[in-house]
């Protein structure tokens, strides 16, 4: 069994960096979409979603019942907890985390256009607060791996992937 778990704040490019280890052979898992299912169900948005569902359940719950695949790459971790619980489901997890500036993690995520993106700096600025507060900043610290993605092409990022995955 091998998983990989992909952290960073909004916009950073997690989705990208998961995408490039699907194409090496990898079983995708995404929280967002956890999320986003669980805000349809209730009838509130992605936002009080995220919240909720670790209010109902515990910081584990948006994890709890994934089982591993031979090779598997779990998008959007956000806290220490949901790590030590993959951990305890599926072995050893490899961490990678992804970076990029404000400025570019703010452009695009105005430009990706999802119904949880935030409309205004306010509203962003709020966004990676409530990440904080959840823990995603505490998983860089754990990050076997960290990826820069700030102003590299995709041909860059593969470069930088497959460097990890050879680490597996």
């Amino acid at each position: 069994m091998v998983a990989v778990g992909i952290a960073g704040l909004p916009g950073s490019g997690k989705t990208l960096i998961t995408s490039l280890f699907v194409k090496r052979g990898f079983k995708p898992y995404t929280m967002g979409d956890v999320i986003r299912r669980y805000a349809e169900e209730r009838g509130v948005t992605p936002d009080e979603a995220a919240v909720l569902i670790r209010l109902e359940g515990g910081m584990r719950a948006v994890v709890r019942g994934l089982r591993g695949d031979h090779r598997i790459v779990i998008d959007g971790l956000r806290s220490p907890e949901e790590v030590e619980a993959l951990e305890e489901a599926l072995g050893r997890l490899f961490l990678v985390y992804v970076v990029a500036s404000r400025q570019t993690r703010l452009r695009r995520l105005a430009a990706r256009g999802r119904e949880d993106d935030p409309a205004t700096y306010a509203q962003f600025a709020l966004r990676d607060y409530r990440e904080m507060r959840l823990g995603v900043t505490a998983l860089l610290m754990r990050a076997d791996a960290i990826i820069v993605n700030e102003d590299k092409s995709v041909e860059e990022l593969e470069a930088e992937v497959e460097a990890v995955a050879r680490r597996l």
